[in-house]
């Protein structure tokens, strides 16, 4: 069945549940400002709800258009949250939205993920590559005084014959916990917010932000101090790397809806995308704020290395699982 018959064949239906989830949710306003008026009855509402999970289905396995099956996706979530959890308040909401609802919100954008993923990792890889085979290349991507900064945070020893380190004193952990969520946020919000700029903004941080670690790492590593680096950063990678591909994910896709809004006006599109990616902009910050707590207490002792990357491992593996397993029930 083409999309068009498929949507002209329910289409009263998903206006009417539409328009039920409005007068119970009170987030669609008439002009008077008032709720509209729900016009299915509550009893019929499971009903309703199994039949629009089936066309979400349906929808899915025939490939129809991105803008229909995320019509038909928030009105599965809304209904999930009324049909299940209809007494429950905002901290129950939070939680289920953490025990599953982000991994499945993240998996019905793995498309958007995947390509921010290989924007920041590509370019890393090569940079890493490049600088390796030719060192003095780290000076076309840091000024000097940079490339000096990061040798001294690195090997203990500033130019001056001072001496600094990653490893440092418990006393500093808080306010370093600050410097680091200001900058993990910083950049998230940059690969976030560029997706106004048609998406442009978001690609240019995830690639920009790629080529600068490929190059502080390769650097590190020619240096003779990769021990330190990779028992520095092993902790908190997977949440810091995880939570800045999700933020430019949801910019990314952002982007898109300006560029492809379909049959809607361009604000509608933005608009809808925009509550789309809400929930997991969310999560990427919460991510990004474990990652600055890893970063801030845990990162600087010098504990074994074998000691770190079992814990970065773990870490790693943790939020792998998360992803792949929890949310099923959530996304069904």
């Amino acid at each position: 069945m083409k999309q068009e018959r498929f949507e002209a064949l329910h289409q009263d239906e998903w206006n009417a549940f539409e328009n039920w989830l409005g007068h119970r949710l009170k987030i669609i306003k008439n002009y008077d400002g008032k709720p509209p008026v729900a016009s299915i009855e509550d009893h019929n509402m499971p009903d309703c709800y199994r039949n629009i999970c089936q066309q979400l289905a349906i929808a899915r396995d025939r490939g129809y258009s991105l803008m229909l099956t995320e019509r038909l996706h928030n009105m599965v979530l809304q209904g999930h949250d009324i049909l299940y959890s209809a007494d429950s308040g905002i901290s129950r909401r939070i939680f289920n939205y953490i025990a599953g609802g982000f991994a499945a919100d993240l998996r019905e954008n793995k498309r958007w993920v995947i390509f921010s993923a290989l924007l920041i990792m590509v370019p890393w890889v090569i940079m890493l590559i490049a600088i390796r085979i030719w060192p003095d290349f780290i000076y076309i991507i840091m000024s000097p005084e940079s490339v000096n900064e990061l040798d001294s945070m690195y090997t203990g020893t500033d130019v001056l014959g001072g001496t600094t380190s990653i490893f440092r004193e418990s006393d500093s952990n808080w306010m370093m916990f600050g410097f680091y969520i200001y900058n993990n946020i910083s950049i998230a919000f940059k690969a976030f917010a560029g997706g106004l700029l048609a998406g442009i903004g978001s690609a240019f941080t995830l690639v920009f932000n790629g080529i600068f670690m490929g190059a502080a790492e390769a650097r590190i590593v020619n240096i003779g101090a990769g021990r330190n680096f990779y028992s520095f950063v092993c902790g908190h990678t997977a949440f810091e790397i995880g939570g800045i591909i999700i933020a430019g994910a949801t910019g990314l896709k952002l982007g898109w809806s300006l560029i492809m809004p379909g049959r809607l006006s361009r604000p509608d599109s933005l608009r809808l995308a925009g509550r789309s990616v809400l929930g997991l902009i969310c999560g990427s910050g919460v991510m990004l704020f474990i990652a600055a707590m890893i970063e801030a207490f845990w990162s600087p002792h010098n504990f074994p290395l074998a000691v770190k990357l079992i814990v970065g491992a773990f870490f790693s593996i943790l939020l792998l699982s998360y992803f792949i397993f929890t949310g099923r029930r959530h996304a069904a």
